[in-house]
């Protein structure tokens, strides 16, 4: 039984620690974007990056209550279900900010191309160079990954 709750355990950190680092890593990208781009709506990257490590801590929270209930049992089929759940949440979500991270990082690329070579009229701004709508739909089918892993997760602790 001890190594049932060491799976869990496991399954509860990994959902912490990798949704965190895709979070993280696209949250970086997101805030340089932010920074070069002056308008408010620059900061939907940022809220939607934050987000993926909501989901590895609704998962460890799930995850943990299991470990942590006074009438639980935790049997081996369970512990590997829930070092699966965290493993599928986080190992998605690192995925997904790994692909949002290298998107705003060729946005960053270009946007500073242009305000270098004088492209943009107003050098504080290069928000004026992008199709908002399609970098909204973009970055939402990015995000998309990390909330498929999070429903795979919800049935595997649920």
């Amino acid at each position: 039984m001890s190594l049932a709750i060491l799976h869990t355990g496991l399954g509860a950190a990994l959902a912490l620690f990798l949704s965190g680092g895709g979070a993280a890593y696209a949250s970086a990208h997101a805030s340089i974007f932010a920074t070069r781009h002056k308008d408010l709506m620059a900061m939907v990257p940022v809220v939607q990056a934050g987000v993926l490590a909501v989901y590895g801590v609704i998962i460890g929270y799930l995850i943990s209550r299991k470990i942590t209930a006074e009438d639980a049992i935790v049997t081996d089929m369970d512990g590997y279900k829930y070092l699966c759940a965290g493993l599928s949440v986080g190992l998605s979500c690192v995925a997904s900010g790994y692909g949002m991270g290298n998107y705003l990082s060729q946005l960053n690329a270009d946007a500073y191309y242009f305000v270098r070579k004088g492209k943009v009229g107003d050098k504080d701004n290069a928000s004026k160079k992008f199709d908002f709508v399609t970098f909204i739909l973009c970055l939402i089918y990015q995000e998309a990954i990390g909330l498929y892993g999070l429903i795979i997760a919800l049935f595997l602790v649920g």
